[in-house]
């Protein structure tokens, strides 16, 4: 788990984030220019194509930046570092509760309303895993994990979310959307948060996928409990300061935990 004396790949890091935000702007900005001239997304459903492929900037970039660096041999063998399904049942768990607490956090602090009948969840996470989910194959898989390996769990994370936060500007500005004319700050609040989860979870069980799956019930769960994600500094604050809080005890716990074991099989051999 700690990555500090592995080598920081420069040449991945910076190629894979100028591809990103590169992939981005070249399916975002048509939807931003269209969408101020008038041409919206909910009314022209063929906009919903480049919507979709600029979320997907982080993944496509990933996969050109790894084949293009020998990092892995094809698609396939992308699929297979991505959707890396078998783990233990405590990582699913993690995927799990983590987005319940955040949800609960939130319908506490700033109320909700009753969305989607529950029995469509599994089809909505199915969704998001390709409409946010698969973000995952970008910023855990190379940005925090390579800036883990040079700076550690807690300014890694906190590079990722500036970096995931900014990305999403476009769609602040994109008629249509979910997040247009939104507080942009808030919701960098609850990506600081989200920040601390997913590489909470990459970081305990070294799973790409599992940090896709937690995304994607983050997104899902929006649709079921209609909270004030955007409007409540109070309510965004408090929950990111809970979620960091379970991350950092989860992370330094579970590395306090197999330091002392290792030193007690060291002591017992």
């Amino acid at each position: 788990m700690d990555n500090t004396n592995v080598e920081f790949n420069k040449k991945v890091f910076f190629e894979h984030l100028i591809f990103t935000f590169l992939i981005m702007m070249i399916f975002w900005i048509p939807c931003l220019i269209l969408g101020i001239n008038g041409i919206v997304i909910k009314d022209h459903f063929w906009l919903y194509i480049p919507w979709l492929l600029g979320g997907l900037s982080p993944a496509i970039a990933s996969y050109i930046v790894l084949k293009k660096n020998n990092q892995i041999k094809g698609f396939l063998d992308y699929l297979k570092q991505v959707f890396d399904f078998k783990h233990k049942i405590w990582g699913y768990l993690l995927a799990i509760c983590f987005p319940l607490i955040q949800v609960v956090l939130m319908c506490l602090l700033s109320g909700y309303k009753k969305g989607l009948p529950l029995y469509y969840l599994p089809f909505m996470i199915l969704a998001m895993i390709f409409a946010g989910g698969l973000e995952e194959a970008g910023w855990r898989y190379i940005t925090y994990t390579e800036l883990n390996k040079k700076f550690g769990f807690i300014i890694s994370v906190l590079i990722t979310a500036i970096l995931w936060w900014v990305w999403h500007t476009p769609l602040f500005f994109i008629p249509g959307v979910s997040q247009y004319h939104k507080n942009f700050l808030v919701f960098g609040i609850m990506v600081l948060g989200f920040s601390f989860v997913l590489a909470t979870i990459k970081e305990l069980t070294g799973s790409v996928w599992l940090c896709v799956l937690c995304h994607a019930i983050i997104n899902s769960l929006g649709n079921f409990f209609h909270y004030d994600l955007y409007g409540s500094y109070m309510a965004s604050s408090i929950t990111t300061a809970i979620l960091i809080a379970l991350s950092l005890v989860s992370v330094y716990g579970f590395k306090y935990i197999k330091k002392k074991n290792d030193n007690k099989l060291t002591v017992e051999k």
